[in-house]
């Protein structure tokens, strides 16, 4: 017997796509990309996502490969219609010809990345015994 399925594509144990893969977590505006071509750039995401809706936040070169990466959209709405448009579509999601394996986000939002409408820099700066002098940093 066959169970229902809810409108967020998920049935009692999960979403199936039509390739027979498990969506096991709940619905997040949060998605989780796999692999992606290392290089993989956060305009190539907004690209691949820009149809279902508004991305807020990426987050990239993640994963021991650095070929994985967050995407966050403005509603959860968004993310659970790419979903399952790439969970039932023939055709898989694809960056430059190579097939990415989609699915929600253990997290209902990316922390600590870059906002897709600024750009950020991190400066680490490790400072050793200075024998009691001055340090000054310009940036």
């Amino acid at each position: 017997m066959k169970r229902g399925v809810d409108e967020a594509g998920l049935d009692g144990d999960g979403a199936v796509d039509a390739n027979g893969h498990r969506y096991t977590q709940p619905p997040s505006k949060v998605l989780h990309l796999r692999n992606l071509p290392w290089d993989t750039t956060s305009d190539e995401l907004k690209a691949l996502c820009h149809s279902f809706g508004q991305v807020v936040q990426t987050k990239m070169n993640v994963g021991t490969n650095k070929n994985q990466a967050f995407v966050e959209f403005i509603e959860i709405g968004q993310a659970i219609a790419m979903l399952n448009y790439y969970g039932t579509s023939p055709d898989p999601a694809q960056i430059r010809g190579k097939s990415v394996y989609l699915q929600y986000s253990t997290r209902q939002e990316i922390v600590n990345s870059t906002r897709s409408d600024t750009d950020s820099n991190v400066l680490l700066v490790s400072v050793d015994d200075t024998g009691g002098a001055a340090v000054s940093i310009d940036v």
